[in-house]
């Protein structure tokens, strides 16, 4: 009898042994050779072709993957239709929980950023801004209407589009009347926007670092991007350069 005792016991071991690594392995191999990569997967579902997909976030970027029906290989990307129908970003939208983005406002508050429009403006929109950004300078002009109606535009300087990005963003924020450094900067012609100017100090790189890495937290892929509050009060993002509708009906709507 006692000579059955141990087997038995090995056998049970080796059960609970065995479970963890059933209950882990989520993903298939090559699902998981992205995670380990930094893919963050937030939701599985069926996928036109009989392909399973997935959503997820890597870098605070949306990602869509398909796995392929012999469940060894992963396409990551756009998925369109015979039609030409973006069907990833109906993926995205349909399983992609949003971001939440009920701290990001303290956030943008305690970023280094320089203001355009009244000090007591009763209404706040944050942007986004390279000095490089020709998409920039367009959100400045249509801003311009608006910033006489009691709303403050305030730009969170970034360097990410050129080399020379980041050092004239900390210009812009070191300068003595930044608004108007900047636009002297976005007055140069394209070619001059390669050329950095001086030496900058570590306490300005310091301030433009920290804007870049915000702007990645707050998955934001492209410059100009707005936060702004909705009617509601809650914090709502657009990237890249809204258009001329959502400027006047949720960026810039009067306020209350």
């Amino acid at each position: 009898m006692k000579n059955n005792i141990v087997p038995e016991l090995l056998k049970i071991i080796s059960i609970f042994m065995a479970f963890p690594l059933l209950a882990f392995a989520q993903y298939p191999d090559a699902v998981q050779v992205l995670i380990d990569d930094g893919l963050n997967v937030e939701a599985g579902f069926d996928a036109p072709g009989g392909l399973k997909g997935y959503v997820g976030r890597k870098d605070g970027h949306a990602v869509t993957l398909y796995l392929m029906a012999d469940g060894e290989h992963v396409v990551v990307g756009k998925m369109v239709d015979d039609f030409g129908q973006d069907l990833s970003a109906e993926h995205i939208r349909a399983w992609l929980p949003e971001t939440d983005l009920t701290r990001a406002w303290q956030q943008l508050e305690n970023a280094t950023w320089i203001a355009e429009g009244p000090e007591d403006a009763k209404r706040i929109v944050y942007a986004f801004t390279d000095p490089n950004c020709g998409y920039c300078i367009e959100l400045r002009r249509k801003a311009s209407a608006y910033l006489n109606t009691g709303i403050q535009l305030r730009h969170i300087m970034v360097g990410v589009i050129y080399p020379s990005s980041f050092a004239k963003a900390a210009s812009v924020i070191g300068a003595d009347n930044p608004v108007k450094y900047l636009a002297f900067l976005e007055a140069q012609p394209p070619n001059s926007w390669r050329e950095p100017p001086g030496k900058i100090s570590d306490e300005l790189k310091d301030k433009i670092d920290a804007n870049n890495e915000l702007m990645k937290a707050l998955a934001v892929s492209a410059t100009p991007s707005v936060f702004y509050r909705n009617a509601e009060g809650e914090v709502k993002k657009i990237v890249g350069l809204p258009d001329d509708t959502a400027l006047s009906n949720a960026v810039f709507r009067p306020p209350s």
